[in-house]
């Protein structure tokens, strides 16, 4: 999901409150000497009548993404390397493909882009690296793309650590065929890509994939939780100093700051505490984290709860820890990373969760 899984725009009176003071941070500048915040981008991912990521069509109309990129997740991988498509009269009722809802995304954003999801290095390896079976996929994502007229494909192949050498290699020969296919259609694509540090981060390669002829990559900038040591509090999903790092280097290997997008989180976990992130449960819709035993929206107990070094709202209870990215926190990353030079983000997710208190409607 990105990640890696996957909002009303939900409005935190207490948060926001405690974000007055960075709203002009977030905000369109009036001051010369202060960058231009980025431009926005959002996932939306499938799912079943009844969960919170079947808000994302009410959210997304309200024009918070008028000039800005959707991406919901059309395709996914079969364990045995096939491409399969989520449809609402199949696995996906809400958020699945339809003529109706691909033609209600084109209407509400600038441009789209059709997710295709692998998450483990089996399932990735199952693809990139059987030439017949990356040809079929190609084609169909080509054609879907096409012809719901949308402005390309956004893959999210996961797992990225568990990757042999090998493993990549074919990831890079699949992207060099699908980009191939997409630009001869006059179409794009846009890759998603692990937060590294330093090179040799993970057998991801930055130089080589974007070499491929990718048009955009996405870092994913949240997720941190899983490297917790063990026995110790889980930590944030994207401490800001993680955070900096991770673009700083992204910025080095991509210096077209048009080609680079920064992912970032809105969303939470829940997890034992101390941590075994083997038993986390990640990318929990923030709207479903309001009904947890501890959740509060008085103002004093949020700045009580608020990390100081992810901005995040922790709290723990019975022996869980939560952990909640509201908007006041998204709207401080969102001017950090505008102080830093980029140019794109992407919000993940749509769907139960919040999102940028300024721009709200």
């Amino acid at each position: 999901m990105p990640i890696a899984l996957r909002h009303p725009a939900l409005r935190m009176t207490a948060a926001i409150a405690l974000a007055a003071g960075l709203a002009s941070c977030a905000t369109p500048s009036s001051r010369e000497d202060e960058p231009p915040r980025p431009a926005l981008q959002a996932w939306i991912y499938p799912g079943s009548t009844g969960e919170p990521t079947c808000e994302a069509p009410a959210e997304y109309r309200d024009g918070r993404l008028r000039e800005g990129v959707l991406k919901p997740e059309y395709w996914k991988v079969n364990p045995e390397g096939t491409l399969a498509l989520h449809t609402t009269d199949a696995d996906a009722p809400c958020n699945g493909f339809s003529e109706a809802n691909a033609a209600d995304v084109k209407a509400h954003s600038a441009q789209q882009y059709t997710t295709v999801s692998a998450m483990d290095r089996s399932t990735v390896a199952a693809l990139a690296g059987n030439a017949d079976r990356r040809a079929t996929a190609i084609g169909k994502m080509t054609d879907l793309a096409r012809r719901t007229g949308f402005t390309g494909v956004d893959v999210d192949f996961e797992d990225f650590w568990n990757w042999s050498e090998e493993d990549e290699a074919d990831y890079e020969t699949f992207l060099s065929e699908l980009a191939r296919s997409l630009h001869a259609a006059g179409l794009k694509l846009q890759v998603d890509a692990p937060a590294e540090l330093h090179d040799g981060d993970s057998p991801f390669n930055f130089a080589k994939v974007m070499g491929t002829g990718v048009d955009q990559l996405t870092v994913m900038a949240y997720g941190r939780v899983f490297a917790t040591p063990a026995g110790e509090r889980c930590w944030a999903i994207a401490p800001e100093a993680w955070v900096r790092e991770a673009v700083r280097y992204a910025q080095s290997q991509i210096p077209d700051k048009d080609r680079l997008v920064i992912g970032l989180p809105s969303y939470g976990f829940s997890a034992p505490d101390p941590c075994d992130t083997k038993k986390i449960q990640d990318s929990v819709p923030v709207s479903e984290l309001r009904k947890r035993p501890g959740w509060s929206d008085d103002a004093a107990v949020i700045r009580q709860r608020r990390d100081p070094g992810s901005g995040e709202i922790r709290w723990s209870g019975g022996g869980v820890l939560y952990d909640a990215m509201d908007g006041a926190a998204m709207d401080t990353r969102l001017a950090l990373l505008g102080r830093m030079g980029v140019r794109h983000v992407s919000v993940w997710a749509l769907g139960g969760n919040p999102w940028f208190s300024s721009t709200a409607e």
